[in-house]
């Protein structure tokens, strides 16, 4: 299975008799401990760049919901880009807390604790919904934009805040109702090791889920590729099929063939930054998102015809994971800076945003000089009278 996302179902089999099934299977059978286990080589990478990077996203979101809600700059865009900015920003700081405690702080190397076992649940289901809602936002916003450039007069009717509004939560339920098998299917007990150490962990299935399960394999290999169709590779489609055809408009109407909508643009550079815009759009979304789409094929295969690690084996499993997962993250970052910084409107807002901010700081420094320069006068002025 796809342990990309913090390796939340990475468990300790020491003592265990382990076969091609057994690992490829490894979340459901915990009778140990709970601990996430890593090759060394990999851990300077989840313990440095994956909190530094989940940091800088965060910060970068941050910014960019500040200034739109700050400016009121309430489009159908960029309704759904602040939505975007949410979610990704949730998909991080589970990044970010977990992987400090358990890498940058060395816990890897011992059991997790009770506490911590839970977060670490938490904390990886939070990951997975939003960043399936991040996909399915991201997807939107490609046929938002492809509707608005193909059909202009219907995007006044289709293309609204409300539906944005509407859109962002329908993904967020949508998406928790797929998860909720895998957050309700681990059980989590805790562990006295003994007296003098704190509590571990055990996870496991619970004896009711198990009673209305048939076939366990069958139920994990059904769940997986459901789950990662609807999550992962649907949307990677759906946006790719929109955005090539966003393409394909706007170079029509640049040659044109769509005079109309050509007009309404300032200038004919304006529409070649759109187009250039879009093509960075796709090449960075087919970096970061579509790597993942073929990672899910991959496993899907190998469950389907009953040949674990057959295409991937395990050591080209973790690294595919890790560095797809970075190429992730740092894609979350990229789409916002291309979005934002080559959008005039956007750097005029931010610029104001902060020459406000620099204003208000300079005026009360001036304020609080004023004020000390009478209250020295006013002694000044007492001591002369004495």
């Amino acid at each position: 299975m796809n342990n990309s996302d913090l390796n939340a179902n990475f468990t300790n089999y020491s003592g265990r008799n382990e076969s091609a099934f057994s690992d490829y299977y490894y979340y459901y059978y915990a009778d140990e401990p709970y601990s996430v286990k890593m090759p060394s080589q990999h851990v300077p990478v989840l313990a440095i760049v994956f909190p530094l990077i989940g940091l800088l996203t965060i910060l970068a979101n941050g910014i960019v919901i500040f200034v739109f809600c700050k400016q009121k700059l309430k489009t159908p865009t960029s309704v759904l880009l602040i939505e975007l900015a949410i979610a990704d920003s949730l998909v991080c700081i589970p990044i970010v807390v977990l992987h400090i405690y358990i890498y940058s702080l060395g816990n890897h190397q011992t059991y997790l604790l009770y506490g911590w076992c839970i977060t670490h649940h938490v904390g990886y289901i939070m990951q997975q919904i939003f960043r399936s809602t991040a996909n399915w936002l991201t997807a939107m916003l490609g046929l938002q934009r492809c509707i608005a450039v193909s059909w202009p007069f219907r995007a006044q009717r289709i293309c609204t805040n409300k539906m944005s509004v509407i859109s962002f939560f329908v993904f967020v339920i949508g998406s928790s109702a797929v998860y909720v098998n895998e957050a309700i299917s681990i059980e989590i007990k805790p562990l006295t090791i003994n007296e003098s150490l704190p509590r571990g962990c055990i996870r496991n299935i619970p004896a009711w889920y198990m009673e209305n399960i048939i076939d366990l394999r069958m139920s994990v290999m059904m769940y997986y590729i459901f789950n990662g169709f609807l999550t992962r590779f649907l949307p990677c489609i759906v946006l790719l099929l929109t955005t090539v055809s966003l393409i394909r408009s706007l170079c029509f109407r640049s040659n044109g063939m769509g005079k109309s909508i050509q007009e309404s643009y300032s200038s004919k550079s304006k529409l070649r930054r759109t187009n250039i815009l879009v093509l960075v759009i796709l090449f960075v979304f087919l970096v970061a998102e579509l790597q993942d789409a073929i990672a899910f094929c991959i496993y899907s295969y190998e469950l389907a015809a009953d040949r674990p690690r057959s295409v991937l084996p395990e050591g080209a499993d973790d690294l595919w994971d890790i560095y797809g997962m970075v190429v992730t993250l740092v894609g979350y970052q990229c789409i916002f800076w291309i979005f934002f910084m080559m959008s005039s409107q956007f750097r005029a807002a931010l610029k104001q945003v902060f020459c406000r901010c620099t204003c208000k700081n300079k005026l009360s420094r001036d304020d609080s000089v004023r004020v000390s320069f009478i209250r020295s006068s006013t002694r000044s002025g007492n001591s002369g009278a004495h």
